[in-house]
């Protein structure tokens, strides 16, 4: 593999273990790799404000990327750029998931908004550490921009309706999937791929020398940045067959194993 300069990395099911910390198996690889001069560049469908007590410990004195390629964010935990959903088409995405009976939320710096409260917003509360505000009608509350729209339904209907979604809304917003039950609404040009592209503002980076690692469909773009793309084990298939390598699974620190390998030319094991 040519020298790696800058790593790139998903954090849920991919940089993350299975209880969605980093182990300190992977913080000490990444401090490893930081120690010899390799960037960490961070890249969620989290927005800053849940990405912040993940990243701020690994002290990576770098910009990361946030809300699936919505936001850039410097590595003084402040917004750089922000790329938001014209409000119009968000209200319509929200009454659109109201009247198939989804579940639908919005954001705003630390808080998310969402109709009613219930068990995705309790879980979600739990996963990303925001503040969670239930408003009632979400598409009469919503009247600030917001950086992407996050629906909860069934895997199933999720793949069902992200194609759906996609031809209502084309040029005005884009569906992806993180999670399997997360279909998620981003503005025009929100993408982790096209997010590296507008972080090369800020900080100089060749696709060459990139490694960047992913599980899910939001992750796609990520891995079409360089040839030097790695898939999780446990990824969707898709991610498998678009990446050169496949490395071990989230729960086995299968991304800083590779790091390990392949980057720090040092194969020890715990």
């Amino acid at each position: 593999m040519k020298t790696i300069d800058l790593i790139v990395s998903d954090l849920d099911d991919t940089l993350l273990n299975g209880e969605g910390v980093i182990s300190p198996f992977t913080a000490e690889v990444l401090r490893r790799a930081i120690q010899r001069g390799i960037r960490l560049v961070p890249a969620s469908g989290r927005t800053m404000a849940s990405m912040r007590p993940i990243v701020e410990p690994l002290h990576t004195g770098m910009p990361y990327i946030g809300g699936n390629g919505s936001e850039i964010i410097s590595a003084g935990h402040t917004l750089l750029e922000q790329l938001t959903l014209d409000l119009d088409t968000a209200r319509d995405i929200c009454r659109q998931m109201a009247q198939r009976g989804i579940y639908a939320q919005v954001y705003a710096g630390d808080t998310f908004y969402y109709g009613a409260e219930c068990e995705a917003s309790r879980k979600y509360r739990r996963s990303s550490g925001m503040r969670g505000v239930a408003v009632g009608d979400l598409a009469a509350f919503l009247d600030f921009p917001t950086p992407k729209v996050l629906c909860v339904a069934e895997p199933e209907e999720v793949a069902r309706l992200q194609p759906l979604m996609n031809e209502r809304y084309r040029g005005r917003a884009a569906f992806t999937v993180s999670k399997p039950y997360f279909l998620e609404a981003e503005p025009p040009g929100a993408s982790k791929g096209e997010a590296l592209r507008r972080l090369s503002r800020y900080l100089p980076i060749d696709p060459e020398r990139t490694l960047a690692f992913g599980d899910s469909l939001n992750d796609l773009s990520l891995l079409a940045f360089t040839p030097h793309s790695v898939a999780v084990e446990n990824a969707r298939p898709e991610l498998k067959q678009a990446a050169a390598y496949v490395c071990g699974p989230n729960t086995q620190d299968g991304p800083a194993r590779f790091v390990l390998e392949h980057v720090l030319n040092d194969a020890e094991s715990r």
